[in-house]
């Protein structure tokens, strides 16, 4: 499966981050073969519909829908008719530095979410003021000057706490923007280890907090810190079957499975069905 990572010299000096159009991008990748993309994107959908897979899940789209994508995870359209699109692709560098905050992109609720989707609905008068901002951005990175990175990091701070109030708003998810340092930090760890560590004490060893602190925290997402490290596992290995030509047992030991017999166990437990079931079932 291609992999895509950021192009960060496109404009002459490093600069993370882009905004096109889809109709006016030369390959795009819409309605083609699954592919991952190491970077965070907003797609602001301006004509057309169908379904946007994100692994397995699905995302409905028609004009209107904002959808927020966070990186490492399979990527596919599935267009009904011919689809056009702004989108704001940036590398989480680009915030996280300016801010001095390594969490700053897990603040928002749509990117790392586990209980709502990784969509927003909007009306076309909710929907026109967002895509004025997307078309700053766009005309700004194609004139650039000295100070435009301040400038574009201003525009995209705004659009991400906007679309969060919208998005808290619709999916009617409660409590405070920034709250739950502990729960983000569990995240970011668990994106960045979760092929490695496994258990949830090799987490809380890091944060320096309780299993049962850190499972009372995570009550708002309705599940404990073992059930979403089993989910993130899941959504890798499920990715690995169905687009790779990596053996059981491969997929078994890249995942720090200590026996094949494990990771099997391990799926079945969560899909009750076996890898092998699983690969032969679903892939194209």
């Amino acid at each position: 499966m291609q992999k895509f990572k950021f192009y960060k010299t496109k404009y002459g000096k490093e600069l993370l981050i882009d905004c096109l159009k889809v109709s006016e991008t030369k390959n795009f990748l819409v309605n083609r073969k699954p592919f991952i993309i190491s970077f965070y994107e907003i797609f602001f959908i301006t004509k057309g519909k169908g379904v946007f897979l994100l692994d397995d899940i699905r995302i409905p789209y028609q004009q209107g829908t904002v959808m927020f994508l966070p990186p490492e995870r399979r990527r596919e359209w599935i267009v009904e008719n011919e689809t056009d699109a702004y989108v704001i692709l940036f590398e989480g560098e680009f915030v996280e530095r300016f801010f001095n905050d390594s969490l700053f992109v897990y603040r928002f609720h749509y990117f790392h979410n586990y209980n709502t989707p990784f969509h927003l609905k909007t009306n076309p008068k909710e929907f026109s003021p967002y895509l004025e901002k997307v078309k700053e951005i766009k005309c700004e990175i194609n004139n650039l000057i000295n100070d435009s990175d301040h400038l574009l990091r201003s525009i995209l701070y705004y659009l991400l706490i906007i679309l969060n109030r919208q998005y808290v708003n619709q999916h009617q998810i409660k409590g405070e923007l920034f709250e739950n340092i502990e729960v983000l930090k569990f995240i970011r760890l668990l994106n960045i280890n979760f092929k490695e560590k496994h258990l949830v004490n090799d987490y809380t060893k890091i944060l320096g907090i309780s299993k049962t602190h850190l499972n009372k925290k995570l009550k708002s997402f309705g599940k404990s810190a073992s059930d979403l490290i089993k989910d993130r596992l899941l959504i890798e290995a499920k990715k690995d079957l169905l687009y790779t030509d990596l053996t059981i047992s491969e997929i078994a030991y890249n995942l720090n499975f200590s026996e094949p017999a494990n990771f099997n166990r391990f799926f079945k437990k969560l899909t009750s069905i076996t890898p092998n079931q699983f690969r032969s079932e679903f892939s194209k």
